[in-house]
């Protein structure tokens, strides 16, 4: 008897742990900032995350990311090339990767706020990210967005006409593992 106790409760955590792993399919990560009034959009490629998220148990959810910075993409060839090279930017030969984990998720209404190490450059600094959490079945959405100064981060120096707001976008599909 004890042993059918003991095999019932074991499977029972075990699902429970497995129930928070989500396995990143497609990834998107976009921004947008001001340059002399106008709007430049961009995006990060290469996403790879550690997704373990449980609505009912927010105290051990958790979840990482990194994106390859060499993947800035603006739609302008001369803009990314001094995006990529540049010390005052993102000099992606000395900082590869840009980096977040979560420190706290809190249930906010409806959706969650997310505390995320941001790691820039040499530089990490704690955000805060709303994000919804959509699953059907074994799939599920995580969505949130931000708005960071890209001075914290020393990204982009003084250069002349560009705003300080960077509003960062994040969109992931995943499936559970």
């Amino acid at each position: 008897m004890k042993k059918g106790l003991i095999l019932i409760l074991f499977v029972s955590l075990t699902n429970r742990i497995l129930a928070q792993n989500w396995k990143p399919i497609t990834a998107g990560v976009n921004f947008k900032m001001k340059m002399l009034g106008t709007t430049v959009n961009g995006n990060f490629k290469g996403f790879s995350g550690i997704l373990k998220f449980d609505p009912n148990d927010l105290a051990n959810s958790s979840l990482t990311g990194t994106v390859d910075a060499s993947t800035i993409d603006t739609d302008n060839n001369l803009r990314n090339r001094h995006l990529k090279e540049k010390e005052d930017f993102f000099n992606v030969v000395k900082y590869p990767k840009l980096k977040m984990k979560t420190t706290k998720i809190e249930k906010d209404g409806s959706n969650y706020i997310g505390y995320f190490d941001l790691t820039m450059k040499e530089t990490t600094k704690n955000v805060k990210i709303p994000f919804i959490f959509k699953q059907e079945g074994d799939k599920a959405t995580f969505q949130g967005s931000t708005v960071i100064n890209r001075r914290d981060w020393a990204v982009g120096g003084g250069t002349f006409g560009m705003g300080d707001n960077v509003t960062f976008t994040i969109t992931i599909n995943a499936s559970k593992e």
